[in-house]
C-alpha cells in the first residue's frame, strides 16, 4: 500500500506544480541557467530560504542545489521538493543545506548518485523511498539520523554509514516490499558497510542484513568462519568455475568483496591462490 501511495504521491506532486509556477513568496520561481524552475520560501531569518521545488525539464540528468536563489541562502530542502522527477539521475546537495524535507527525493525512478556535501544531520522518513536505480549515496560525516525507510526500496544501493550516525529508523535500508503480501522483505544480497560497533552492525543484525569494516575485515575468509584458509579458496574457485560457463553469480556482495584479494572487482584463479598462500603461510607459523 505504501507504494502505491508513493506513485500516487508522485503523480501529485506533478500535477501540481501551477501554471503560474508562483512560490510561496508571490514571485516567479528562479530560473537557473540549465533551465530548472526552482520555487522557495523565505524562512524566518529573512535571509535564508527552504527550496520548496524544483522543476527539471525532461532532457536535464543532474541538479546542483543552488547555494544561493535571489540572494537568500538556500540551507533546506522542503517536503517533496524533488519527488517524482523522473528525468534526473545525479544530484549534489551543497555545504549550505542543513536541513532536508520529508519525501523530498521520493520516487525519482531514474535517480543512480547523490552525494552530499558537510552539515546535513538528518535524512528523514521516506527521504529516498522508492528510487529504484538509485546505486551510490555519499553521506556527511556530520550525519547523525537516518529516518524510518529513508532507503526503502533502493535495492541496487551500495552505502558506507559514517561513524557518526547514532540512529536508523525501521526499514530504512536493504528493504523492499514482499512480493506476495503487503509487508517488507530484506533485499537479496544487500550489504551494508559502516564500522564495527556502529549503529550501522546493529541495524543490519537485527535486520539480517549483511554487514562489512571496510577497515577490519578477513581477507579471504569468503565462508564466514573467521579465517583464511583452503575451504575458502575452493569456495571461489567453484564460484569462478560456474561463472565462466554461464551460470549466475551465486556469491554474496560482501563475499565477492572479501574474495577479492586482487581489488579487480570479481573472484578468480588469481584471488583462490593469494588465499592459499595465506592460509600456508599462516599454518607454517610464517
Amino acid at each position: 500500500m505504501k507504494l502505491l501511495s508513493a506513485i500516487i504521491s508522485a503523480a501529485m506532486v506533478l500535477s501540481a506544480v501551477p501554471k503560474s509556477a508562483e512560490n510561496g513568496n508571490g514571485k516567479e520561481p528562479a530560473q537557473s541557467d540549465n533551465k530548472i524552475a526552482y520555487s522557495y520560501e523565505v524562512n524566518s531569518d529573512g535571509k535564508t530560504a527552504t527550496l520548496t521545488s524544483a522543476v527539471l525539464p525532461a532532457i536535464q540528468k543532474e541538479d546542483v542545489v543552488p547555494d544561493v536563489i535571489d540572494g537568500y541562502l538556500v540551507t533546506e530542502i522542503g517536503e517533496k521538493a524533488y519527488a517524482g522527477n523522473f528525468s534526473l539521475e545525479k544530484i549534489t546537495i551543497g555545504k549550505n543545506i542543513k536541513k532536508i524535507g520529508e519525501k523530498a527525493f521520493m520516487s525519482c525512478n531514474e535517480l543512480k548518485e547523490v552525494t552530499f556535501s558537510e552539515g546535513v544531520t538528518e535524512i528523514p522518513d521516506d527521504c529516498f523511498f522508492s528510487c529504484p536505480k538509485l546505486e551510490s549515496v555519499t553521506l556527511p560525516t556530520t550525519l547523525k539520523t537516518i529516518g524510518d525507510e529513508a532507503f526503502y526500496g533502493c535495492d541496487l544501493l551500495d552505502i558506507e554509514i559514517p561513524p557518526g550516525v547514532t540512529s536508523i529508523g525501521k526499514n530504512a535500508l536493504g528493504m523492499e516490499a514482499a512480493s506476495h503480501d503487503s509487508g517488507s522483505t530484506v533485499v537479496s544480497g544487500f550489504l551494508i558497510k559502516g564500522k564495527t560497533g556502529s549503529a550501522a552492525e546493529k541495524y543490519a543484525a537485527e535486520n539480517g542484513i549483511d554487514f562489512i569494516d571496510m577497515k577490519n575485515f578477513i581477507a579471504g575468509d569468503v565462508n564466514g568462519d573467521n579465517t583464511a584458509d583452503s575451504a575458502d579458496a575452493s569456495a571461489v574457485l567453484a564460484e569462478y568455475a560456474a561463472v565462466s560457463t554461464g551460470a549466475a553469480v551465486t556469491f554474496t556482495k560482501k563475499q565477492t568483496i572479501m574474495g577479492d584479494m586482487n581489488g579487480d572487482g570479481a573472484v578468480d584463479s588469481s584471488d583462490a591462490s593469494v588465499i592459499l598462500e595465506i592460509y600456508a603461510k599462516n599454518s607454517t607459523g610464517g
